[in-house]
Parts: structure tokens; C-alpha cells; sequence
């Protein structure tokens, strides 16, 4: 056999190889992607037939970048569960199962309720160390599932609170202005708080920073703070703020309208007294609840 055959033979040979190491590498792949009910559960709007496995929650430490400005942001993902803000022991049927996160910090007997599945924000919690729980709920306000995660916010100096601005950006929009709606009464007669409110000339989207800022229509969010804390959590769903199991008699939340980099624009502080209700306590975890 020729020196130039053998060589073609051979350059042939890589070419077989190389197209045979590609399909291989295609099918693998392939195999490996997941679809999206896999990454998303079953679909919203075919009940299941079967029973469902148990609801958890996974929750990522805080990101490192936010944490080492003395911002806390956590992630979380919840399983064989949908995050809406709908509750009550009617929606115990709805299938698949829906519900909601509490979310307690440190050692503070009370929480609040997450609806929106964005990832959490806390700001200006004080420098040392932390944990936050948060616990998967059906939509009945049972326990599933809980973790706790454990952080230490590095001192960055002396923070305060920016103050409230007169506008954001172009001076022809006019000022944005949030309304806060006293307590409902029928969950604060049960020790329950629920404050609706609504934004005007802004809009409330889970958008963040200092780019942001050049979006029109505006965009931002609020920020909570109850009593005299010196720490707030940022809300971008546009939901209820439901906060329960605050300790018997006279609190406050403010409600701060802030834009998309966190800049105040407007606020409502909203005070009340939640009643004596005797011993109560968080929900411990449900076996099976729905």
C-alpha cells in the first residue's frame, strides 16, 4: 500500500472517529437535560391523579457578594409545591399543591409570609451572627418542610437609612406614592396581620439596581420594618404583607416606597394593637399535610 493511500485511509479513519466522538458527545447531552416539567413539577393546570410526594424546600447560603455589603440575599426553590399567595383550607384541595414561606429571623417570636418565590432580601440586619428559617407552608399555614440557614454579616461601618427622595431620575415623572390600607380586621382579630397596598406612578417588579433606574414606566419595590428594628425586608410582589404571631399590644410597620437601587421615594407607617390571645406558637412540621 502506497504512502498516499495509507494516509488517506488514516485521514478517513480521524474523520470517523471525530464525527462518531460527536454524536456521542450530543447524545449525552441530551440525556442529561432535563425537561421543563422535570425542573418545574407537574403542570398548574392538570390535576394530579396520583398523590403527591412530600413538599420540601431547598434554600442556597446567602449570595457572598450582597453578604460581604452587609445585604443578605437567600435563594430558595421549593418541591412538589407552587409558591401563590393564596390561602385558606379551601385551597387545601387544589392539586398541585400550593402554599407559601415563613420566614422568621433570629430569635424574634414572629414571621412573615412569602408569596412571590423571588429571593429573599433582608438589609441592614447588625454586624455578627444570624439565622433565618424558612418554613414551606401549605396554603392553610401548616409546616412541610423547614431549613434554617446560619450567616455572619461583616461590619461594614456606620449604615442609616437614605432619605426620602423627590425624584428618581427624570424630573418630568410625577412622584411616586404608595397607599397602605389599615389591618384587616378579621385576621387581626386573630392575631393575624394584613396590610394591602398599592403603588401609584411606579410600578412593583422584582427588578434590581442601579440600571434599572432608566426603566419607563418607573419600577421598585417596598421595604418592611416592624417596630423599631433596625433591619427591614424588601417586598417586590405587589401581594399582602401578612406578618403573624407578633406578641400581644401596640406595633408599627413602616412601609417604605423605595426604586429600583433601594432609594426611598415614599412611606406610610401603619399602626395597631394586636389583641391578647393567649399561648400561641409557630406551626410545627406536618407529616403529610397537602
Amino acid at each position: 500500500m502506497s504512502r498516499a493511500t495509507r494516509g488517506r485511509k488514516l485521514s478517513e479513519a480521524s474523520k470517523r472517529l471525530s464525527l462518531l466522538a460527536a454524536i456521542t458527545v450530543m447524545c449525552a447531552s441530551g440525556a442529561l437535560a432535563q425537561t421543563a416539567g422535570e425542573v418545574l413539577g407537574p403542570a398548574a393546570v392538570v390535576p394530579l391523579t396520583v398523590e403527591q410526594p412530600p413538599a420540601r424546600i431547598v434554600v442556597d447560603p446567602p449570595l457572598p457578594e450582597p453578604l460581604a455589603q452587609g445585604l443578605v440575599v437567600l435563594q430558595y426553590r421549593t418541591e412538589n409545591l407552587r409558591i401563590v399567595p393564596v390561602f385558606g383550607p379551601a385551597a387545601l384541595a387544589v392539586s398541585p399543591r400550593i402554599g407559601h414561606v415563613h420566614v422568621a429571623v433570629d430569635d424574634l417570636p414572629w414571621d412573615w409570609a412569602a408569596v412571590s418565590g423571588d429571593p429573599l432580601i433582608i438589609q441592614y440586619l447588625p454586624p455578627g451572627p444570624h439565622r433565618v428559617s424558612l418554613q414551606l407552608n401549605n396554603a392553610n399555614h401548616h409546616a412541610l418542610d423547614e431549613r434554617v440557614v446560619e450567616f455572619v454579616v461583616p461590619d461594614v461601618g456606620q449604615r442609616s437609612r437614605s432619605t426620602i427622595q423627590a425624584s428618581t431620575t427624570a424630573v418630568d415623572r410625577p412622584s411616586a406614592r404608595i397607599v397602605v390600607d389599615p389591618p384587616m380586621a378579621e385576621p387581626l382579630a386573630r392575631g393575624v396581620v394584613f396590610l394591602q397596598y398599592r403603588a401609584e406612578n411606579l410600578q412593583i417588579v422584582p427588578v434590581f439596581g442601579p440600571a434599572a433606574l432608566a426603566v419607563s414606566p418607573r419600577i421598585g419595590h417596598v421595604h418592611v420594618t416592624v417596630d423599631d428594628l433596625p433591619w427591614h425586608w424588601a417586598d417586590a410582589s405587589g401581594d399582602p404583607l401578612i406578618i403573624q404571631n407578633l406578641p400581644a399590644g401596640p406595633h408599627q410597620v413602616l412601609v417604605e416606597l423605595v426604586d429600583a437601587n433601594h432609594r426611598p421615594l415614599d412611606q406610610r407607617v401603619i399602626e395597631f394593637a394586636i389583641p391578647e390571645l393567649g399561648q400561641r406558637s409557630r406551626s410545627t412540621l406536618q407529616a403529610g399535610g397537602r
